[in-house]
């Protein structure tokens, strides 16, 4: 297939709402406005979500709202034990009340508060995000940093749908290292060299149904900097994937991908594979199994499966590196949000 790739400072809207130039780009070239969006205001979605790995530990940090609901949260999990910690707080009807972001980079502060609990993501055009999180009845107190090379590329996509007015915007950046401390409860550590995580920044108006998958990864390989996203199940992506390879900061394209595995038993293998530039196995560790029903409007599930990744992946220099034994996931979601 052939991928259109945005390399230019562009409006991501038309004065009609459409998306007027669906593609993908290594960095945030589109320009988000929300008083560009001609659809529904009870479908606008926005979230910054952050998940990083500590050892065994899974850590997720959301802001986020769907118009008619939004949710802080803090959750930890436990890959070998399942244990679980942390928050999450609904506020009802947000509506555009919850002013994000309309750039993943530039210096920003979204911050959100209720009684005996706080969230702020401290974002600056340096690279740096300083994510706090607080909460007295679960006792959770988290203070850490992460930050990255501002040269670093990113995967970031603009897709439409069938519905003209409905679009998504995603930027999506790995993070090698971290600093700071997690306690969630009785459960503590500092984040260090080893740390890595992603963060998953979104903006769009999505169908009120929909299923999809997305997979992530990032992890130190043979001395490099790896990382690599993929996704698909959602939105018209002719003109372009959400697949990507990260080596040391420099992105490798991927066109479709394909997945092989039993839907009945999400503790199967998966296999991977994109033309050979992506032919990689996850061995199921842990089913990460959530939801969220809020009647009669909201009613999510998701099964995210970590597991150990093996396999190879094309290079920037279109070599070939090895994977082993990287611990990285992918989820099937399906929503009614």
């Amino acid at each position: 297939m052939t991928q259109h790739e945005i390399t230019r400072p562009t409006d991501l809207l038309d004065r009609r709402g459409r998306v007027r130039e669906p593609g993908w780009a290594r960095r945030m070239h589109y320009r988000y406005d929300r008083a560009g969006v001609r659809a529904n205001p009870f479908a606008l979605k926005e979230w910054d979500f952050y998940q990083l790995r500590q050892g065994d530990w899974i850590v997720q940090l959301t802001i986020g709202h769907v118009s008619y609901a939004g949710s802080v949260s803090a959750i930890a999990f436990n890959l070998r034990t399942g244990q679980r910690a942390g928050f999450n707080h609904l506020s009802a009807l947000p509506l555009r009340r919850w002013p994000m972001e309309t750039s993943p980079d530039t210096d920003s502060v979204l911050a959100r508060a209720g009684r005996g609990w706080s969230a702020e993501f401290t974002t600056t055009s340096a690279g740096q995000r300083h994510l706090v999180a607080r909460d007295e009845r679960s006792r959770t107190d988290i203070d850490i940093t992460l930050a990255a090379d501002p040269a670093d590329d990113r995967m970031v996509i603009a897709t439409p749908f069938q519905r003209a007015t409905r679009f998504y915007l995603n930027h999506k950046q790995n993070f090698w290292g971290g600093s700071g401390r997690v306690v969630l409860g009785d459960v503590a550590f500092d984040l260090d060299a080893t740390t890595t995580a992603t963060l998953d920044w979104g903006r769009g108006v999505w169908p009120y149904r929909q299923r999809w998958y997305w997979g992530n990864g990032t992890a130190f390989v043979d001395g490099h900097r790896f990382g690599f996203n993929i996704g698909w199940g959602f939105g018209d992506t002719s003109r372009a994937t959400e697949n990507m390879v990260f080596v040391d900061g420099t992105a490798v394209k991927l066109g479709e991908v394909h997945l092989d595995h039993d839907p009945a038993d999400y503790l199967a293998p998966w296999r991977f594979s994109s033309g050979g530039d992506f032919e990689v196995t996850m061995t199921p560790l842990y089913d990460n199994v959530t939801g969220t029903r809020i009647p009669p409007v909201v009613d999510t599930s998701c099964h995210q499966v970590w597991g150990t990744w093996n396999g190879t992946v094309r290079t920037p220099e279109g070599g070939r590196l090895v994977i082993e034994d990287v611990i990285a996931f992918c989820e099937y979601a399906v929503n009614r949000w």
